[in-house]
């Protein structure tokens, strides 16, 4: 079972997997279920939701204050969480959980938004995106043509 150094603990990859977990992610894993372990179910749509100083709570969890801004994005890149009231001074903020992360999510996420990168890195990843998208888009044009097909046949049996 490989080990993540920079956590020092084990990680549970796939039998045969030696893939490496990036830390970053085991903190985001560890933030989303510690934020999951005090939420209540919201009244007005029944999901759960944390309320409190997520600053604290990643003081807490004795996390890196550098890592906040980049875990917070990622997991609401990757659709994790939701905020729904932003905090400040001694108000809370109110967050919506909406699943917890997935390393595959977390590496399409961490790929798509290089922070850093010459000209020629944004360009080429913008190209990767398009590409991405226009492959998604024709998908999507080849279903409509085989439902207009289907329809023109069941027409010409049905008219």
């Amino acid at each position: 079972m490989p080990i993540d150094a920079r956590t020092a603990e084990p990680t549970d990859p796939l039998p045969g997997d030696l893939t490496v977990i990036p830390a970053m992610f085991e903190h985001a894993k560890l933030v989303y279920n510690t934020m999951l372990e005090t939420a209540k179910l919201d009244p007005e749509n029944n999901l759960p939701t944390y309320e409190g100083h997520l600053t604290n709570l990643f003081k807490g969890l004795r996390l890196s204050v550098p890592y906040y801004t980049t875990i917070k994005n990622m997991l609401v890149q990757m659709g994790c969480i939701e905020q729904t009231r932003r905090g400040g001074g001694n108000g809370t903020s109110k967050w919506v959980l909406w699943k917890p992360p997935e390393l595959e999510t977390w590496k399409a996420a961490e790929f798509k938004n290089p922070r850093h990168g010459n000209k020629q890195t944004r360009t080429e990843q913008m190209v990767k995106d398009l590409t991405t998208r226009m492959r998604e888009l024709e998908n999507v044009i080849m279903k409509q043509q085989d439902q207009l097909n289907a329809l023109k046949e069941w027409t010409k049996f049905n008219v």
